[in-house]
């Protein structure tokens, strides 16, 4: 399917200095005549939700009439902010309406580990003054963690307080040594795949979480950007590539295209319990991008439909009478490879077991299916879906 949906950099400009940033520097920003006249592009174009981000999006004097015209449109609103100036903003009202996702970037809850990574000593307060505002408001929450050395042992602490409210999804980005900022501090950050991924056992902590999703290098490279100057920017193999500029050339050009219709994504869910098991089933069926092509009863049954079937995701539970977890993922990773489906799991990983499974996974065990099942299930291939097509 062609992909509806654009990140735009409306503005270089940050009120931040975080020291493994990866934005466009040097960039100098549009006027608002030049940057309406692209949003009526994207508009004709039929791109169904953009992602505000810079630098810092508000600090753009006329992002929110941008955001009004969008929204009056039918497209879809993604506002990245570090929180700065929605803390201390009298217009959030305004802001938020005209919003369907606020996203707020946090690494840690430590105030001098904030100011280490440029943040600012205050940062933990203007997220939490944010979130405490924005909790009874009708738009669903995220929030975004860069993963480095500077914070990796501190996501637990993070975790317990973002719990406190209800996220629609937590992503954590590997740190990326992408471009300017990033690539010239790169040794103070950069972590590795193995440590990185060690740190997926937060996905089972964390009850008013309904997501948590894992990012790294070339999971990043697949989305098309806006940059201030209007630019069209897509980073291959670690280096950004100039494609166009969004003022003269339609935008889709550049986007990945099919036959114009979304791709279902193939399901298998595989439980012993078949009140469980159909309470998924039902969730997610009726949803027009799912397609459950097979279902299971016990382990053998789920290695053996996975194996045949090659579906994108799975709902199955850990431990069968005739199949252990880990001999599970073991006997499907060695028989897949790279084409391991995206692992879901009913039921909680006993701790002695998370790790070793996430090393065989990689970055396909995704999520703990809690109850409510049905509703769990519905969440996450509905987060999946949007992982896939952002």
């Amino acid at each position: 399917m062609t992909r509806k949906k654009v990140c735009w950099n409306i503005t270089a400009k940050c009120n931040q200095n975080c020291k493994y940033c990866h934005r466009f520097l040097n960039v100098n920003d549009l006027n608002y005549e030049n940057n309406e006249r692209i949003l009526k592009n994207l508009i004709h174009e039929g791109i169904k939700e953009i992602t505000w981000t810079g630098g810092e999006a508000l600090l753009y004097p006329n992002v929110v009439p941008l955001m009004k015209l969008a929204k009056e449109n039918g497209i879809k609103n993604k506002l990245i902010t570090n929180g700065l100036l929605l803390a201390q903003s009298n217009h959030k009202e305004e802001i938020c309406d005209n919003l369907d996702y606020l996203v707020l970037s946090i690494d840690s809850i430590d105030n001098q580990t904030n100011l280490e990574l440029g943040r600012g000593i205050n940062h933990y307060k203007n997220i939490k003054e944010v979130l405490d505002y924005v909790k009874d408001k009708d738009l669903k929450l995220n929030i975004n963690t860069v993963v480095s050395k500077e914070n990796i042992n501190q996501l637990d602490d993070l975790g317990n307080f973002l719990n406190n409210y209800k996220i629609n999804t937590w992503k954590f980005f590997k740190f990326m040594p992408l471009r300017e900022t990033a690539e010239k501090n790169k040794n103070l950050f950069e972590i590795t795949d193995a440590e990185f991924d060690a740190k997926k056992g937060v996905f089972k902590k964390f009850d008013n979480i309904s997501n948590i999703s894992y990012k790294k290098e070339k999971e990043l490279e697949e989305s098309i950007l806006i940059v201030a100057n209007g630019d069209i920017i897509k980073t291959e193999n670690g280096k950004d590539i100039k494609k166009g500029n969004a003022l003269y050339q339609n935008l889709m050009e550049f986007m990945d295209k099919g036959d114009g219709k979304m791709e279902k994504i193939r399901t298998v869910v595989a439980h012993n319990d078949e009140e469980i098991r159909n309470a998924i089933i039902n969730s997610i069926s009726n949803l027009e991008y799912i397609e459950v092509v097979g279902t299971a009863s016990d382990g053998i049954d789920a290695y053996n439909k996975i194996v045949e079937l090659k579906p994108e995701i799975v709902f199955s539970k850990y431990n069968y009478n005739d199949m252990k977890g880990l001999e599970l993922i073991k006997k499907t990773k060695e028989k897949l490879q790279d084409n391991f489906p995206n692992f879901n799991t009913i039921g909680e990983i006993p701790d002695s077991e998370l790790m070793e499974a996430i090393h065989i996974t990689g970055n396909k065990l995704n999520a703990c299916v809690i109850q409510p099942y049905d509703g769990t299930a519905k969440d996450i291939v509905k987060a999946y879906k949007e992982y896939k097509y952002q």
